[in-house]
């Protein structure tokens, strides 16, 4: 297993956030975090990177608990793309991706032609190559988040966290992203874990979906079985509808009225 996760628990300032969670995941899912506003679903994912590190419980990555994980390892298996990332310096596009390449670098090394061929495909793969020279206070939203899921690929992890990567951003955006996405999952077969509001998206993209409600795992299972309106009232607090996709053979789901 790739990630076991036992009685997991963080609060801080009196607040529980994280109550009691256990799940795991296998090598090679895309798994889907999803649940309303204040849930816990960002929380989560910075525990599992150790961002938060004063939590309770267990956290086991490929068998070996993961505070025993020194930094720099733990930053060559896992990539973390956060919602909003901001950067204090003019880096071009180019600058920024190839710092994805620091862990795999001895102390103050320059980049070899085999980190500069990685750092290409990458670019090449997030259609950012037109990109280069560009400065990233003059990216759209849509474009600097195509430049953090290079970087995150530069670093050639097997685990790859996204905090809702396509937040505020436009409908073309989304699609090209979650498309990305789908690929680095299938072609490239990273575990890919993501937080999300939106429930079609699990649907459409997920192997495996939790969710979480104050804190708690209300819903640990397959896309599928979340259809029920059931379910996503226990989660969301309200009903449902279905409707077809209009292209593919699989439902999907629309607040009630």
């Amino acid at each position: 297993m790739l990630l076991t996760i036992r009685n997991l628990t963080y609060r801080t300032d009196g607040k529980t956030l994280l109550d009691d969670l256990s799940f795991q995941v296998k090598c090679g899912e895309f798994l889907t975090i999803i649940g309303p506003n204040g849930a816990g679903k960002s929380t989560l994912l910075k525990c599992l990177d150790l961002i938060l590190a004063d939590w309770t419980g267990t956290i086991l990555l490929d068998g070996t608990p993961l505070k025993k994980i020194p930094q720099l390892q733990l930053a060559q298996r896992i990539a973390f793309v956060q919602q909003s990332v901001s950067t204090l310096f003019a880096f071009t596009v180019r600058q920024l991706v190839e710092m994805g390449r620091f862990p795999h670098l001895a102390w103050l090394a320059t980049l070899t032609e085999h980190d500069k061929e990685i750092v290409d495909d990458a670019m090449r793969a997030m259609g950012i190559v037109h990109l280069a020279d560009r400065t990233v206070e003059t990216l759209s939203g849509g474009e600097m988040q195509k430049v953090h899921l290079a970087t995150a690929l530069v670093q050639q992890t097997d685990l790859l966290f996204l905090d809702e990567p396509t937040t505020y951003l436009d409908y073309k955006y989304q699609s090209e992203i979650a498309r990305q996405l789908r690929m680095i999952n299938q072609e490239q077969r990273k575990t890919v874990i993501e937080v999300t509001h939106d429930v079609n998206r699990a649907l459409l993209d997920a192997t495996h979906v939790i969710a979480l409600s104050e804190g708690k795992i209300v819903f640990d299972g397959s896309p599928g079985d979340l259809m029920d309106t059931g379910a996503l009232r226990r989660i969301y607090g309200i009903d449902f509808q279905f409707a077809d996709h209009p292209s593919l053979p699989l439902k999907i789901v629309v607040p009630g009225t």
